[in-house]
This record gives structure tokens, C-alpha cells and sequence, in this order.
């Protein structure tokens, strides 16, 4: 598997700073080669009211930038779940909800919603690997420490 480079704290301000910027980005990952209705096929839409949404100029069929993906049916701004998202792909030992809650200035509940969805698309990814042979951990962390050992 490829290294990819990684994304630092400023690099990343600077490019998902802005709803635009963060829209911009999720067109293209899921559009590359440009909008295709995801009921009929056709290619000819228009933007519809409302951020990052578009209709069908065939079948009239709407969809939006997040349907089907974590950010489904979501009522955020899109930079708070890309911060959300970022947050917890970078800390190895894993973010809790109390302090994703605090970082991105949301409730706890919605957190806790946010890193069930995050965590939950992780994992759908990782069952594509099989790891199988030797398997050696670089840096690792499993648990709390146990007092007087």
C-alpha cells in the first residue's frame, strides 16, 4: 500500500477553511467526472436552493453532495465535519466525544453522533484489508496502565 502524505493542522485550515472550499472538495470526490444523476444516469442538472444540492434535468430526481455518505441527512456545516473527521483520523489513540464536543463546538450528543457515523465508515473501509503472515505494530496502545506493574 502507498504512503500518502499527510495533511498538517495549517495545511488543512487553509484548504477546508470555507463551506465552499469543503463543498468544492466533496464535489469531486464524488462527482470526478462531472455531476451523473444517481436515478436515471443523465448528466444535465441545476443546482437546486440550498447548499449542495442539484436535481436531475431528466427525471427531475434530487439528490445532494452528502446523501450517502457520513454526512447524510446532516444539519452541520460541512467544516465541522471535516474538522471532526480530520480529528479523528489523526489521533491514533482515538478521540472521545467530551473532547470532539469541545474542539468543534457542538453538544455532546451530537459528538457522539458524529463519531458513531466517522468511526462506522472507518470500519466499513478497513474490512477490505486482511492482514495475514507477520504482523509487527510500530507504536501502539491498548488500554489504560495497570498501577504497580
Amino acid at each position: 500500500m502507498a504512503k500518502k502524505k499527510e495533511l498538517s493542522f495549517s495545511r488543512f485550515l487553509k484548504r477546508f477553511s470555507t463551506e465552499k472550499a469543503c463543498a468544492d472538495y466533496l464535489y469531486q470526490i464524488k462527482w470526478p467526472e462531472g455531476f451523473v444523476c444517481p436515478k436515471c444516469g443523465c448528466r444535465e442538472h441545476y443546482p437546486v436552493q440550498g447548499y449542495g444540492r442539484y436535481q436531475c434535468k431528466h427525471c427531475r430526481h434530487q439528490t445532494s453532495l452528502t446523501a450517502n455518505t457520513v454526512m447524510h441527512r446532516t444539519h452541520l456545516p460541512l467544516t465541522k465535519w471535516f474538522w471532526a473527521i480530520y480529528l479523528v483520523a489523526c489521533d491514533k489513540r482515538g478521540i472521545s466525544a467530551l473532547a470532539l464536543s469541545g474542539k468543534i463546538e457542538v453538544c455532546y450528543e451530537t459528538a457522539w453522533y458524529m463519531l458513531r457515523r466517522i468511526r462506522g465508515a472507518m470500519e466499513m473501509r478497513d474490512q477490505q484489508y486482511y492482514l495475514e503472515g507477520i504482523v509487527e505494530f510500530d507504536d501502539s496502545y491498548f488500554g489504560a496502565k495497570i498501577k504497580g506493574k
